[in-house]
């Protein structure tokens, strides 16, 4: 197997625009990812790195970024809208990414990571037909597609101070993240927990070792969770000011019964999910139990089914994501129901 590693200013546009997505939905500042602008001399792996472009001459362009379905790479998005944006990278005449290094060292270690990772996960035998690796200057370490069967063809935009680690966690991530979120209606954060312990504590360890010794590469959920350091966050509060974003822009919202995002009817919900969404925001901050959700799913109460619920909720975090909201808001409480935070 060989990975192909493809540079195009359509893609570093595109890569933009996925992390404007990010940026515009709130998944960034509910999930404690540091935005700062691309130039910036502070060295630090834990951020997410940002153009300072001139975005206010692309007419709703963070409104049009929300609406970007995030699960595919190459991501899936107007035409027009991506050629501006290539427009406005090409008037930076930004420098072309450096991955030379990580390139060789990931051709020498790949085999014997892939037969790792597929050791791992035997039920889905060969998962991993090809991987194509899309360096980038920008966003976080690393972004991936979910493949809905397999084996499948992977894809990963890996920014240009990362090494194998970070392609090894976008690969694993990429496998787990379906089965953990729809099976075990996992949340963002824990299916990322899984991939730091593989990572970090398993035999996995060992063969990223073998092949590089020393690497910036930090686990996703410590990275995050770290108290960061005040002079990043000053310049990551200064950067959202100047894209006109705000982080303390309440993201839920209720317009008589119908539910808000940002201000904007939540599009592509049913009946029923806008139902659950309209009751999940009244009850902000506290738990809606099974039974209320129920009273919205079931017509009787001999149709009463957990199964179904979790499905439905599962449905609903899907959802948000479309709409460019972070899932991770709707927690599931065990034994109780779910909670909202808004």
């Amino acid at each position: 197997m060989k990975t192909a590693w493809i540079y195009s200013k359509k893609m570093e546009a595109q890569r933009i625009i996925n992390c404007a997505s990010h940026i515009a939905g709130g998944f960034f500042a509910e999930n404690n990812f540091v935005v700062v602008p691309y130039g910036l001399k502070i060295i630090d792996p834990n951020v997410v790195i940002f153009p300072n472009l001139s975005y206010h001459q692309i007419p709703r362009f963070w409104e049009k970024v929300q609406k970007i379905d995030n699960t595919c790479i190459p991501i899936k998005t107007d035409e027009k809208l991506t050629n501006k944006v290539k427009n406005l990278v090409n008037d930076k005449n930004f420098p072309l990414p450096n991955y030379d290094k990580v390139r060789n060292t990931w051709e020498k270690a790949q085999n014997e990571i892939v037969s790792t990772i597929e050791n791992f996960i035997p039920q889905k035998g060969k998962a991993i037909k090809s991987i194509a690796i899309y360096p980038t200057l920008f966003g976080t370490n690393t972004s991936f597609n979910i493949p809905k069967s397999y084996p499948a063809d992977f894809s990963l935009w890996l920014r240009e101070d990362q090494d194998i680690h970070a392609i090894t966690e976008a690969l694993i991530s990429s496998l787990t993240r379906t089965d953990l979120t729809k099976k075990f209606d996992g949340t963002w954060s824990e299916s990322e927990l899984l991939t730091d312990w593989l990572l970090t504590e398993s035999i996995l360890a060992k063969v990223l070792k073998k092949y590089q010794a020393k690497t910036n590469w930090t686990p996703t959920i410590k990275q995050v969770r770290y108290k960061q350091k005040a002079k990043l966050i000053k310049v990551s509060e200064d950067f959202y000011k100047k894209l006109g974003i705000s982080q303390s822009q309440k993201i839920f919202s209720l317009n008589g019964k119908m539910p808000e995002i940002y201000g904007k009817t939540a599009k592509y919900l049913s009946q029923r999910e806008r139902e659950i969404l309209t009751l999940l925001i009244r009850k902000s901050g506290e738990v809606a139990s099974y039974d209320e959700i129920a009273e919205i799913i079931f017509a009787s109460e001999e149709a009463y089914s957990l199964y179904t619920i979790s499905k439905t909720m599962q449905r609903l975090r899907d959802k948000l994501e479309i709409n460019g909201v972070s899932s991770n808001c709707l927690q599931t409480q065990r034994g109780k129901g779910y909670i909202f935070k808004s």
